[in-house]
């Protein structure tokens, strides 16, 4: 399904759900991932090596997703890169919201695991790089 020399920014700031997903994706999708907590963090190490795909939590301390994601788009290399937003926020003008800055998918908490794989899959497929 996934490729291992694909590389995924996750950026979550529950501990449990973030290695849960971390787990699922390189071992189930054969991806890399490098995680961070909050948005400081992953502005931190996001440019090297740049990732394929920008996975995102929307309520994070400090920098909310949409704030992590307008910061990681200032970045050299960082402008194109396709992000998926994961949410518990169920609410369609926030919708509106993320898809108006790029995201390609807006997936509810909880997801299925699979899921997930298959909307990353369906994503960097897309992708012609």
């Amino acid at each position: 399904m996934g490729e291992r020399n694909k590389t995924i920014l996750y950026v979550e700031d529950d501990p449990s759900l973030q290695k849960l997903v971390r787990v699922a994706l390189e071992a189930l999708g054969r991806y890399t991932v490098r995680t961070a907590g909050d948005g400081r963090e992953a502005m931190a190490i996001a440019r090297d090596p740049a990732p394929h795909l920008l996975l995102l939590d929307l309520n994070l301390p400090d920098m909310n997703g949409i704030a992590t994601l307008r910061a990681l788009r200032q970045l050299p290399g960082l402008a194109d890169v396709p992000v998926i937003f994961l949410t518990a926020v169920n609410d369609p003008a926030v919708d509106v919201e993320l898809y108006a800055l790029g995201a390609r998918e807006v997936l509810r908490k909880p997801f299925r695991p699979r899921l997930l794989l298959e909307s990353i899959a369906g994503v960097l497929g897309a992708r012609s790089t």
